[in-house]
Parts: structure tokens; sequence; C-alpha cells
């Protein structure tokens, strides 16, 4: 499955920046680096980790295409690094190229790359070929893009760890007493007319519901993940004029969403992000729910109940004026979301008849910011429920291919279970099976389609 050819591509995003970097990877990665290096840039011996400055040229002996410069024409003077194999993150030789930023610096010294005899990196090769080589497991590769992609600081911090390899150890915690089971049942299967001694029924199960244990740990960290890695979605909900807007607006500190007096203005759902204390909160303010409703507000409140459907706090909100009154339309959390009873406008409502003290639920007022720290406060109470720093602490960052599999090792485990009294051989089968589904998200074991599905959703260059 590995391509051996020798591979190139931005490392670093296209624009005006400072530096930009261009990576040149795989078994020629040194011999194609010489030739737009002709000044002794990588001279012998080559030092790996150890830069030099050198100025890149186009390849004397490059036919030339149309806009190509001139064989030999100088291109960049850039700082080139070479990690040597296997002390670099592919694996391979590599060289890297430190080239000045802007749109054409780092583009001209890659297309000298490819003219010198390298082919453009495809999205994710750079990774794809760091686990194949042994430097990353799967979910380590996985971790990558999501610290590339992360918006929060805990976000970052967990999928750090993940790098780092806490989730593998974790996997291979469960691994490892399973291995060890399956070996003893099929050397007991082996040698079964010598009648050497097998595990016991007891000693079996005890292995079995002590991984059935740790992946249901981990199938629970698994909403952890996704607000890891996408952010806590917060949904504004409650009648026409309740403030929704308003509340939206203070809670970003801007003017985001259009405010009037009139109820339903807000007709779509419109969202945006804050952040507190290293968590991302999305905030969607929404259309009013009420019954009566016709054309386009019908069809915002459907909207409406869409984001509902995928929250993980619900703020429920109501005027403070109308706390008498029961709402329209009673609003219901998703199962393992958080509801939390906002009352809006208390700066309409005089401190004699509010009656403040005896509300269940946070009394706010966008005006005047009354209640907002007390909000956010609850927003903070409410995610680090959901398992976030747990998550966090222990790199945990589970997508939904972790999911799928530690589900189905969960099955297997499950049946082992209950065929535990069916013969050794029935049991050896399943364990199988239940090691298979665990190292499928290591990258134990993997497939083309495995990986295709992993590294597609990373950029060129990493």
């Amino acid at each position: 499955m590995l391509d051996s050819g020798t591979i190139v591509a931005l490392a670093t995003a296209e624009g005006k920046s400072g530096l930009a970097v261009v990576r040149l990877s795989g078994p020629d990665a040194l011999a194609v680096a010489r030739r737009i290096l002709p000044d002794g840039g990588l001279a012998e011996p080559v030092t790996s980790h150890r830069a030099r400055l050198a100025m890149v040229h186009w390849p004397q002996d490059a036919v030339g295409g149309d806009g190509d410069p001139e064989a030999g024409a100088p291109l960049d003077q850039t700082l080139v690094l070479p990690l040597l194999a296997p002390n670099s993150y592919t694996g391979e030789d590599t060289v890297e190229f430190s080239c000045h930023g802007g749109a054409l610096p780092a583009r001209l010294v890659a297309a000298a790359c490819r003219a010198a005899g390298a082919r453009s990196a495809g999205a994710g090769e750079f990774t794809r070929r760091a686990f194949l080589n042994g430097r990353l497991s799967l979910d380590q590769a996985e971790a990558v893009a999501d610290l590339i992609d992360a918006e929060q600081v805990a976000g970052a911090r967990a999928a750090l760890a993940q790098l780092r390899g806490a989730l593998d150890r974790q996997l291979a915690d469960i691994e490892e007493p399973l291995r060890a089971l399956l070996a003893e049942l099929e050397g007991s299967l082996e040698f079964a007319e010598t009648e050497a001694a097998g595990p016991t029924r007891e000693q079996v199960c005890t292995v079995l519901v002590d991984a059935r244990r740790r992946v249901a740990d981990l199938l629970a960290l698994v909403p952890a993940g996704r607000r890891l890695r996408e952010g806590i979605q917060v949904v504004l909900a409650g009648p026409p004029n309740a403030g929704k807007s308003s509340l939206f607006n203070a809670l970003l500190g801007r003017e985001r969403a259009l405010v009037d007096d009139a109820p339903g203005t807000t007709r779509d759902v419109v969202s945006d992000s804050i952040e507190l204390e290293g968590l991302r909160f999305v905030l969607h303010d929404t259309a009013g729910l009420h019954a009566a409703a016709a054309g386009v507000e019908a069809l915002g409140i459907a909207r409406t109940h869409e984001v509902l459907d995928a929250a993980d706090i619900v703020l429920d909100l109501q005027p403070l004026a109308m706390i008498a009154k029961l709402p329209e339309e009673s609003i219901t959390a998703p199962h393992g979301s958080t509801l939390l009873a906002v009352w809006t406008k208390s700066d309409q409502v005089s401190e004699q008849t509010s009656g403040e003290n005896d509300v269940s639920g946070i009394v706010t007022s966008s005006l005047t910011g009354h209640g907002l720290p007390e909000l956010r406060k609850a927003m903070l109470e409410a995610a680090r429920a959901g398992g976030l720093a747990d998550a966090a602490a222990r790199g945990v960052v589970l997508n939904e291919r972790h999911r799928d599999r530690l589900l189905a090792c969960r099955e297997a485990l499950d049946q082992i279970l209950e065929a535990a009294a069916a013969g050794d051989e029935v049991v050896a089968s399943l364990l199988a099976v239940s090691l298979q589904e665990l190292g499928a998200i290591s990258g134990r074991v993997f497939t083309e389609q495995i990986l295709g599905a992993v590294f597609g959703r990373f950029c060129i260059g990493k």
C-alpha cells in the first residue's frame, strides 16, 4: 500500500506570511534536493536535523514548460533542514525548505522539486507514510488532524495527549489480557489430545468482564470527544420576542443577530461561538416557538427543532414579566443534554414585582448585563459535567469511527459472555473478532478503505 515515490508539498498555508515551508520526503529526497541546491547546500556528509542557509535554483537539466524559470535560475534563499530516516515525521529521508513567505517563493521551490523528480503529495500523504512506517498509530494520526483543526484550548490539549499515545496505551491495556486469553485458548485447542489445561470459565469471564467495562468506559467519552472537536452546542430557544437575539449578542459581546421589538424577527438559525475558560461554545439563535406559525416562519421553527435535537445545552428563555403565564410550547432537551431555565428582560420589571429571589432559573438582562456571569458559570458547569475534563485529561478525542469499532467490540464481548459455556473454539473465534475491532482503532489492523477514510480529511502538505 505504500507508494515509495518521493513527494513534495507546501506544509504551510498559502498566503503572505513570515515563512513558508516546503516538505520533500521519500527515498530520493536527498538526490532531488541536491539537484536544486547546486551550490553545496546539501553536500556530504549530511547531518540530520542541522539546518544551513542555501539558494534554491531551477534544475539545470529540467525540461522547461510554459512559465517555468530558466535552467539554473535562482528561486529563493532558504533554510534547508535535512531529516534523515528513520528520525523524521514520515520515517523516510526528508528535506524541509523554509522559504520567504508569500504567494510565489514556496510554490517555485515546490515546482523545482517536481522538476527534479518528485511528485505532488496527496492529501494527508505525509501522515499516511508516518503511519505505514510505524511512526504513528492510526489514532495518533487522527489526533494530528484534530490538533490542526482545534478551535478550543481543551480540544487542542486532548488532541496533543492523544498524539502522544494516550488512547493507544488505553487500547493496549484492553487488548493485552484478551490477547493472552486467546493464546491460552488456542493452546488448549491445539494440544487437546494431551489434555493440556486451558483457562477455567471463571478466568475467561473475569477477563471478558473487565475488558467490557473498559470498552464501555471509553464509549461513555464519545460525546465529550465530539464536544472537544466541534465545540459545545448551545441553543437559545423560547417563544417569539423572548429576548433570544439580544441575549445571543450579549453573550458574544457584539451585534451579530438583528434585534427588533416586533416578534418573529429571527426566521433562521444564526450561529457564532465564544470561548470560556478554554472551552468553545457554539451559540445558536433560533426562531421563536409558537403553534400558529405558517410559511417561512414555520420553516424557521422546523430548523429550531433540528438544532435542538443536536444541542448539548438548551437555554429555555422566557421574559421575566411572563413568569405567571405558562409558555405556549414547552421545550424538551435531548437525552444527554442540559436544560437551563433563563428569565430575560429583568430590566423591564421592577424589583418589587420581579420576585427574582423566588424564581427557579437564571434571571438576566441583556441590556444591563445582569445575570450574564451566572449564566456563563452555569454553561461551564453543564459542559464540564459531560465528561470533558476526563476526556481531555485522558487524551481521548473519540470520533464516529472509534465509536463504531468500540460498539462492535462490546457486542463481540457480550456474545462471548453469553457463549462462555459453548466451548473454547467458539470463545476463541469471537475473541479474535473483538481484538480485530480494537486493532482497527489503533491501526494494528487496517485496510485500504480504513486508511482512505482517515486520511481523506487531511489537508495537502500534512
